[in-house]
Parts: C-alpha cells; sequence; structure tokens
C-alpha cells in the first residue's frame, strides 16, 4: 500500500490507511490460502517445463476458447521461440473441456488452475497469476517467463519477449503518482531477477497501481523507468476487409492486435466480426503490414 506520509489529511480523517491495511492483509492471507492450492498434473508440467530452453509464454486463459485458439494458432509461426503454456482459470467446466481441447490440438500445454474463490476480476487474474509463478515458474526455472493475456493476438513477428536484450523486465508500463509497473497483460521477466525477489501479482489500487502493482516495491522500485526499453502501444485505424467498416483497434510493439474486454463484459461483440474476417485473410498469408498499415 502507499507510503503512511503520502496520504493527506482528509484521508486519515476517513481511516483510510486502516481501511488501506487492512484490505492489502485480508487479499494476501487469501491468496497465500490458494497459492498453497495444488492442481492436477502441475507436477508433470513443471518437470516437462524444466526441459525447456528459453522463455516461457504464460496465458491466463478465461472463457473464451476462441480467442486462445486464434492466438496459439499465430504464436507457433509469429514467437516461435517463445514455448506458450495456457493455465485455464475459467469458471464454467464446459469452457474449462474446450480450452483444453483447443490445448491439445495445438499441442500447447495446458493446466487447469484450481477454482478461484474471488469475483473480483483484478483479484481473480492476481491469484492466478501468484499460483502460476510460486507453483510453476519458480520450480521450473526458465531463463524469462512473460504473461500474455488470452486476447492479445501475435499478428507479425515478435521476440521482444523473448529476448529481453539485457534487461530484467519489459513490457507496457502503467504509471501513477505513487509507484509504476508492467501491464499484467504484456510483461516479461528475467527469472534470475524475480526469483531472488517477493513476487507478488495482486494490484495495489492504494497505490494507484493495477494487477501486478504489488511488484513496485519488490520488483521495480529499484529500477529507472526511463533508461528501460519499453512495449509501445497505439490506437489504430483499420478497415474490416470483407465489410469495409472502419474500426479502431490497439496495437501493441506493432505486432500484437490486442481484442479487449472479452472476459468479463459483452464489449469485444462489435469487433468479433472483424476478427473472424482478421483471422480468415492471415491464415491465408496475407501479411499483418497490408490489413493495418504502419502510420505516421
Amino acid at each position: 500500500m502507499r507510503n503512511l506520509s503520502d496520504f493527506g489529511m482528509m484521508e486519515w480523517l476517513r481511516l483510510l490507511p486502516c481501511h488501506d491495511a487492512l484490505k492489502q492483509w485480508r487479499n494476501d492471507a487469501w491468496q497465500a490460502a490458494y497459492i498453497a492450492k495444488r492442481a492436477e498434473g502441475q507436477e508433470r508440467l513443471v518437470s516437462e517445463l524444466r526441459q525447456q530452453k528459453g522463455a516461457l509464454g504464460l496465458v491466463v486463459a478465461f472463457e473464451q476458447p476462441w480467442a486462445l485458439n486464434w492466438q496459439l494458432t499465430l504464436a507457433s509461426r509469429n514467437i516461435p521461440d517463445t514455448t506458450m503454456v495456457v493455465f485455464d482459470n475459467s469458471r464454467r467446466p464446459e469452457m474449462r473441456r474446450q480450452i483444453a481441447q483447443v490445448c491439445l490440438d495445438r499441442q500447447v500445454p495446458y493446466l487447469a488452475l484450481p477454482p478461484n474463490p474471488t469475483r473480483h476480476v483484478n483479484r481473480s487474474h492476481g491469484f492466478a497469476m501468484s499460483w502460476i509463478y510460486h507453483n510453476v515458474v519458480k520450480p521450473a526455472a526458465p531463463s524469462s517467463f512473460a504473461f500474455i493475456d488470452h486476447d492479445m493476438i501475435p499478428v507479425a513477428p515478435n521476440r521482444l519477449l523473448s529476448n529481453l536484450d539485457g534487461q530484467v523486465v519489459y513490457g507496457l508500463p502503467n504509471d501513477s503518482l505513487w509507484g509504476w509497473h508492467l501491464w499484467a497483460g504484456y510483461c516479461a521477466f528475467d527469472f534470475d531477477y524475480a526469483s531472488r525477489r517477493t513476487v507478488n501479482f495482486l494490484y495495489d489500487f492504494s497505490n494507484g497501481l493495477d494487477t501486478g502493482g504489488r511488484n513496485w516495491r519488490s520488483l521495480y522500485r529499484e529500477l529507472d523507468a526511463s533508461a528501460l526499453r519499453m512495449a509501445k502501444h497505439r490506437m489504430r485505424e483499420i478497415i474490416d476487409p470483407v465489410s469495409g467498416h472502419p474500426f479502431t483497434i490497439q496495437v501493441i510493439d506493432d505486432c500484437w492486435y490486442h481484442i479487449g474486454s472479452i472476459s468479463y463484459n459483452n464489449g469485444f461483440e462489435s469487433q468479433f466480426e472483424l476478427c473472424q474476417h482478421l483471422e480468415a485473410e492471415l491464415a491465408a498469408g496475407r501479411p499483418w503490414a497490408e490489413l493495418c498499415p504502419p502510420q505516421g
């Protein structure tokens, strides 16, 4: 949480520091209990991943097998240096079954996470990421690892998450008045650096930081963000190749199409038809640069 000296007088009068401290204690205790749970097949997965060389791409899947299938299909082509691993945080058994089948078809390692005890969006995601790190990443000890949202589609070749180029972290930064962290949907870490620190992917709303913000003090505070190579994102105009309708989409590092809002609401439905048309064009071999030309 925020340093006590950073709370204003009115916040102290409302006992906000006490409120934030209690919530942080509760969340940490709840997360610790979740991390202690075991998933069927986790020891086998860790054993397999120990044999892998290079980076791990960790995907927290949630309820959307169609997006995951598209992501994994293009990942094999555009990020071949990264071993993709899917961790299923879905609630519905049928979605878990379908996501497991997608991974089987794509020959991608799959693990169903223990049932997540919270319905809070950020807390659920943070619990899942912390469980993955402590139960799979640490014992597997890869050279580096990256968390990638299930609606991040690698539409062009990319090595930025697997080749940290001497940095200990890489991703899309989120800043607040009191700290910074990397967006949980696109962040990579040198394993040796992370393994020597306390890692906690919960949010830190007291410091104005989203999922992963609890890593501000342990992973990020000693780093000079201005000296690091960071990911870039742009809102791009694109024309549906079939309907001709214009859309504004988010593109990260000029090679990841972030669909957005596909897990907890229906905000993605306006882009669903666009996604289907783009998927068909890319599958036919059309380059992303033709579909979404570079802009000045």
